[in-house]
């Protein structure tokens, strides 16, 4: 699977790292795990991922903002930070392509101070 980050997303982790220090090992954690929703692991059959993709966003974790015809997912989660503690004011927007099996960054912001994702700008990558 292949990552990429857009410009304001770029921009928006250096602003958040000056407040919680651990942002970039919080993230690479979450790239780490990603794969577990869209990859086959192993020798696990389509069902046993489609399984697990439905249960995780069966949580509080994640929500799917928008999915489109041509194999984009839109996804909102929560971004686990240790310099937050048990806070979960961090979060994650992102587009995966499921033909192309790339996920790209398009978003992270504090919900303290941005209530909402850009919807614009989730338009823009789509």
């Amino acid at each position: 699977m292949n990552y990429s980050s857009t410009s304001e997303f770029d921009k928006e982790l250096k602003k958040l790292t000056k407040d919680w220090r651990s942002l970039p090992k919080d993230l690479e954690l979450v790239i780490k795990t990603l794969p577990l929703l869209y990859v086959l692991q192993g020798d696990e059959s389509e069902t046993t991922l489609q399984l697990r993709h439905e249960q995780f966003f069966r949580t509080k974790r994640a929500t799917i903002l928008k999915t489109t015809d041509d194999g984009k997912e839109v996804v909102k989660m929560r971004l686990d930070c240790v310099s937050l503690g048990s806070k979960d004011i961090i979060r994650l927007v992102f587009v995966f392509d499921r033909d192309a099996h790339t996920i790209t960054f398009i978003e992270l912001y504090a919900k303290n101070k941005k209530e909402n994702e850009d919807q614009a700008r989730i338009k823009k990558y789509l």
